[in-house]
């Protein structure tokens, strides 16, 4: 299918549509001119220093005013894992916004826990790393909110999850709940409702594509972020995409 014949939006933020201080080029004129020309516009992350509240407000502070409903986040997959699974209390490892996407979903917060969530904490500690080491001793499971390796800013590049992921692998496996799990999609699917032959999935990591290729969507690979140019010929199976972009702006050009 044509972009261009496609009505809704499904866009990653970190990589794709900013480097988390700013947007890239193109990216506030794409989204405004998809408002503009009536398209559904919609957000995903596996950054959970933000709740959906949270990324609500750094949109509209940046320019593009959006609601919290149009955002689905890691850490809010977490609260629907666990609340499926009947859990009243878990122990988590993150910032405020993944604290409090699990607490407002009716979960105490207690080391006393059978389940832990892990998502990015840029205060992550030994007596944390220990914590999480006594659930999974004590037949816990360690939920994974991500995967990524690094988190790119304005001028600067960080460390991600995936090395503390890394870390608590020397005791158990955390069970991945952010892109491209069958948590991540099943969640997706009863959050959002679109048809998937005229939506797409945008992103910049092969992640965010092997999700979008699980949901039944087209999926867009932007170029400025993990996919460059030899990652995409060496990407496999659900990985591949069905448009590669080195720009934002000619997403627009291929759409209005």
């Amino acid at each position: 299918m044509e972009l261009s014949k496609n009505r809704t939006f499904f866009f990653d933020l970190d990589g794709t549509l900013w480097n988390w201080d700013e947007f890239k080029p193109g990216a506030l004129d794409l989204l405004e001119s998809l408002q503009s020309a009536g398209r559904n516009i919609y957000f995903h992350t596996d950054n959970t220093l933000h709740n959906r509240e949270g990324y609500a407000r750094k949109l509209s502070k940046m320019g593009f005013e959006a609601d919290k409903d149009q955002i689905i986040t890691s850490g809010f997959i977490a609260s629907k894992v666990l609340n499926g699974k009947d859990v009243t209390k878990a122990y988590v490892v993150g910032e405020s916004g993944l604290v409090s996407e699990i607490q407002d979903s009716g979960i105490e917060i207690s080391a006393d826990a059978k389940y832990a969530v892990l998502g990015l904490d840029r205060s992550f500690s030994y007596d944390k790393l220990e914590k999480l080491r006594k659930i999974a001793a004590n037949g816990g499971q360690v939920l994974a909110c991500s995967n990524e390796r690094f988190l790119s800013r304005k001028d600067k590049t960080q460390v991600h999850q995936k090395a503390l992921n890394s870390a608590v692998k020397e005791f158990t496996d955390p069970k991945l709940i952010g892109k491209p799990s069958q948590d991540f999609t099943d969640s997706f699917k009863n959050y959002f409702s679109y048809f998937p032959g005229k939506s797409v999935f945008i992103g910049d990591r092969p992640s965010d594509i092997g999700a979008g290729n699980k949901l039944g969507m087209s999926t867009a690979a932007v170029m400025q972020g993990t996919i460059d140019e030899e990652t995409l010929r060496n990407l496999e199976g659900r990985q591949v995409p069905d448009y590669a972009l080195t720009r934002l702006d000619k997403l627009r050009r291929r759409v209005i």
